[in-house]
């Protein structure tokens, strides 16, 4: 992934799926705690700052100790305002003392409910601690027009009005989760680059086989591609 050109990287740890039986197997839960320990040692063994996300005060305890240079609340959490605020908390706290480019050094990834307004989104950051904290991501909105190979759609009038309303924000765009269809994630790339701060996609070596989220996950020859249409902007 970072050979492909990937400035950061990000593993979930801590999965959750929408029923608790996949295709006839227990939905896939990740490494756990041990998955923080293996991504911190990726972090420092390969120099690129890494992603994990939690749904809870444990998991992100974990995730903190860990050193994860970024941490993620996902979708389902945008508007958990416990958990808002216990990061926030635990965010405000560790900064005591800190050399004074520490606030540079670890940021929140808030993924936009997708349910969820733009007002509502950016009241979740405000939680957080603002824009010197929190990058957001826009991940899709549940949309009228749903099939079976689309599950999201992808809110660019929604990032074209944080960049222009909330210009202190920085926002990123997730094709893969705002799409459902590793088919259409090149074409919504190049998109998504042209009106946000960066994409987060999904890539696998061989896509089929993921365990989670396999219909959105490319391979390593389209995220290249991405790579290099980036590179040229």
């Amino acid at each position: 992934v970072k050979e492909c050109g990937a400035d950061i990287v990000r593993f979930g740890c801590y999965k959750g799926q929408n029923y608790p039986v996949v295709n006839g197997k227990p939905e896939y839960l990740g490494l756990g705690d041990e998955g923080v320990k293996i991504l911190g040692k990726i972090q420092n063994e390969l120099n690129i700052p890494c992603v994990c996300d939690f749904q809870s005060r444990y998991q992100l305890s974990k995730v903190w100790e860990a050193k994860i240079k970024y941490l993620m609340i996902g979708a389902r959490n945008m508007d958990n305002l416990a958990l808002l605020r216990a990061t926030r908390k635990v965010f405000s706290c560790d900064e005591i003392g800190r050399p004074k480019d520490w606030k540079q050094f670890r940021k929140i990834i808030l993924k936009r409910g997708p349910s969820s307004t733009i007002h509502e989104f950016i009241g979740a950051a405000e939680h957080l601690g603002g824009p010197s904290k929190v990058i957001l991501c826009e991940r899709g909105t549940v949309h009228f027009d749903r099939h079976d190979y689309t599950r999201y759609r992808l809110d660019f009038v929604g990032v074209a009005e944080i960049k222009h309303y909330h210009p202190e924000y920085r926002i990123i765009i997730d094709p893969s989760h705002g799409s459902g269809d590793r088919n259409l994630i090149l074409s919504l790339s190049k998109a998504a680059l042209s009106i946000s701060d960066g994409l987060m996609v999904e890539v696998h070596y061989d896509p089929d086989s993921s365990p989670t989220d396999a219909p959105q996950t490319i391979d390593f020859p389209t995220f290249k591609e991405i790579g290099e249409y980036y590179d040229k902007l």
